[in-house]
């Protein structure tokens, strides 16, 4: 378990899928999560199983928890090129009791911490729906960076909607965490 202020982060267990299931079922979750469902979600025992085959490749994916070590979340780094040091980063909180607490951005912050660190990666990217204002405000504050826009390529209902692509590098990473710490230092806050 890797703890941040708010969050810890832990390995993602088969012993999860439960919970997790609840969370890709439940529509305002997935809403902000697919661009595009292939078909009704595994139950519990095959994404247990899934989990299970993610640990033996050592995929890296994280179960978020709250202060009381309970599952509300996920954070996963995915299309990992060792050629180019970079990965994609998807993140949820599942757990709608727990949106808009920070339990997201302590949770992003301390993955960034390991992709930048012992992963030895130099980039993480992430896509994130443009009306999905939360998301977007903890990714500006961990510090990852417009790049560009995938223009009306989700459709929900009716409306089509923008794909807002962010990166962040190493350097951009731990100069915000720099940023940080000084404020926390000063009494003030870059939140």
């Amino acid at each position: 378990m890797i703890w941040g202020e708010k969050a810890g982060i832990r390995p993602l267990r088969p012993t999860d899928a439960g919970t997790l299931y609840r969370f890709m079922t439940d529509p305002e979750v997935a809403d902000l999560l697919y661009e595009e469902k292939a078909g009704p979600v595994p139950g519990p025992a095959l994404l247990a199983f899934n989990v299970w085959l993610n640990q033996l490749a050592a995929r890296p994916e994280w179960a978020i928890v709250d202060e009381r070590e309970r599952f509300i979340g996920v954070v996963r780094l995915w299309r990992v090129s060792e050629r180019n040091r970079s990965a994609m980063l998807t993140i949820f909180i599942g757990e709608r009791s727990c949106w808009g607490r920070g339990y997201g951005t302590d949770a992003l912050r301390l993955v960034l911490r390991q992709a930048f660190g012992p992963m030895d990666l130099h980039r993480v990217e992430l896509h994130v729906f443009d009306f999905n204002k939360r998301a977007i405000r903890a990714y500006e504050k961990a510090g990852f960076v417009h790049e560009g826009v995938r223009r009306q390529a989700l459709r929900r209902g009716s409306r089509y909607h923008d794909i807002l692509v962010m990166g962040i590098t190493r350097r951009e990473f731990y100069a915000r965490e720099q940023q940080r710490a000084a404020a926390r230092d000063q009494g003030a806050s870059l939140e």
